[in-house]
This record gives C-alpha cells, sequence and structure tokens, in this order.
C-alpha cells in the first residue's frame, strides 16, 4: 500500500470510551489502531515500584517524537515496528510488533490532540467527553480486568495523576477537535457518528 491512508486523530479524558470505539470502528471499517499508551518513554530501568507511581499522563511521558515518525510512515502507505508496552508492570517490552499499513489508522490517547507535532497527520480529529464519574467507573473495571490493578491504586491514581492532568492537557486540548461527542449515552452510537464522519471526510476529499 502506497499513501490513501486516512488518519483519525482520537482524544478524550481516560474512561470516554476511546480504546473500545476505536476498535469498533477500525473492526468495521478496515485499519489499525494506535494507543498512545503504548508510546510511553521506557523507563525499564526504574524500579517497579518508581515505575507505579510515575505520571503517565504528562507529556513528557509520551515518546512524541517516536510515535510522530511511526504515523508519518503509516501516512505514507509503509509498516510500522510498534512497540509493545505491559500494563501490568509498567514497562516496554524488549520487542516490537510489526503492523502493515492500512487504509485507516486511528490514533487514539488523551493527548491525541494535544501534541502540536501530530495534528497535522490528521485528517479528522474528534474528541470523546463524559462526565468525571462515568470515566472513572469505565477506568476502574478496565484496570482491575485488564490490567491486574488494585482499586486503591486505581483510586490514587485517578486522583493524583490521571485527573489532574486531564484538566491541565486533555480537556484544553477539545478546541482542535473537528467533532466533539459525548460519549455517555451509548457507545454503540458514537461508534456510528464516527464511521459516518469518516465516510463524509473521505467522499468530500474525493470530490464526490
Amino acid at each position: 500500500m502506497q499513501g490513501n491512508v486516512f488518519v483519525l486523530g482520537l482524544a478524550g479524558p481516560s474512561g470516554s470510551g476511546k480504546s473500545t470505539v476505536a476498535r469498533s470502528v477500525v473492526s468495521r471499517l478496515g485499519g489499525h489502531v494506535i494507543s498512545m499508551e503504548t508510546y510511553a518513554v521506557a523507563v525499564n530501568h526504574m524500579s517497579f515500584e518508581d515505575r507505579s507511581r510515575r505520571n503517565y499522563d504528562e507529556p513528557d511521558a509520551t515518546d512524541a517524537a517516536l510515535l510522530e515518525s511511526h504515523i508519518r510512515k503509516f501516512a505514507a502507505g509503509h509498516g510500522i515496528e510498534a512497540p509493545i508496552y505491559d500494563f501490568a508492570q509498567h514497562l516496554r517490552v524488549n520487542r516490537t510488533e510489526h503492523i502493515v499499513a492500512k487504509p485507516l489508522l486511528i490514533v487514539e490517547g488523551i493527548l491525541a490532540l494535544h501534541f502540536v507535532e501530530l495534528r497535522p497527520h490528521y485528517n479528522l480529529s474528534i474528541y470523546l467527553e463524559a462526565p468525571d464519574d462515568v470515566c472513572f467507573r469505565r477506568r476502574k473495571v478496565r484496570d482491575i480486568t485488564e490490567r491486574q490493578r488494585t482499586a486503591e491504586f486505581i483510586k490514587w491514581q485517578w486522583d493524583n495523576t490521571v485527573l489532574p492532568a486531564a484538566k491541565r492537557y486533555c480537556l484544553p486540548s477539545k478546541r482542535y477537535a473537528d467533532v466533539v461527542i459525548d460519549s455517555t449515552p451509548d457507545l454503540a452510537t458514537v461508534e456510528k457518528i464516527i464511521t459516518e464522519a469518516i465516510s463524509q471526510k473521505r467522499a468530500k476529499a474525493a470530490g464526490r
């Protein structure tokens, strides 16, 4: 594949439904999802305790240069060697996953619209919003079931890193979104809205 890749930037606070919706959209349309969480700066030299207490929602915790280079390569129709991240251990695994370029790429993350170097690559920018209590409940379920974390740690992380960073970095980036969607009622509806927005944007670009 060479070029003609549609790149969607999908931002919103943790628990707004970005990952779930992104996976559903690419499953329906054919594509790949880049989760910005897997592009965390490697801190494998730190102890587990220090890694656990690190603020992963601050911009400097993201390897933005690597992410930007991978988006650029993928958008040009080239495969990438994506990092693999172990969320239970808070570290980047010492191997990569080869990802073949597809017609659609969704870059999802709380800071997807924050980084100025990423925004020019997006054909469409969407921001998902939901109340803090809804986001916390969704995040708690995910972190317990998928990332082997305790309820106590999840609450500590939410209060000390996740919520403050969302207010400082994520929420202000909403102004860069082409579309803002309330994800509270039904994620299936959100998926439909996004799918239609992509189709309309593609049709407009094709002059139809």
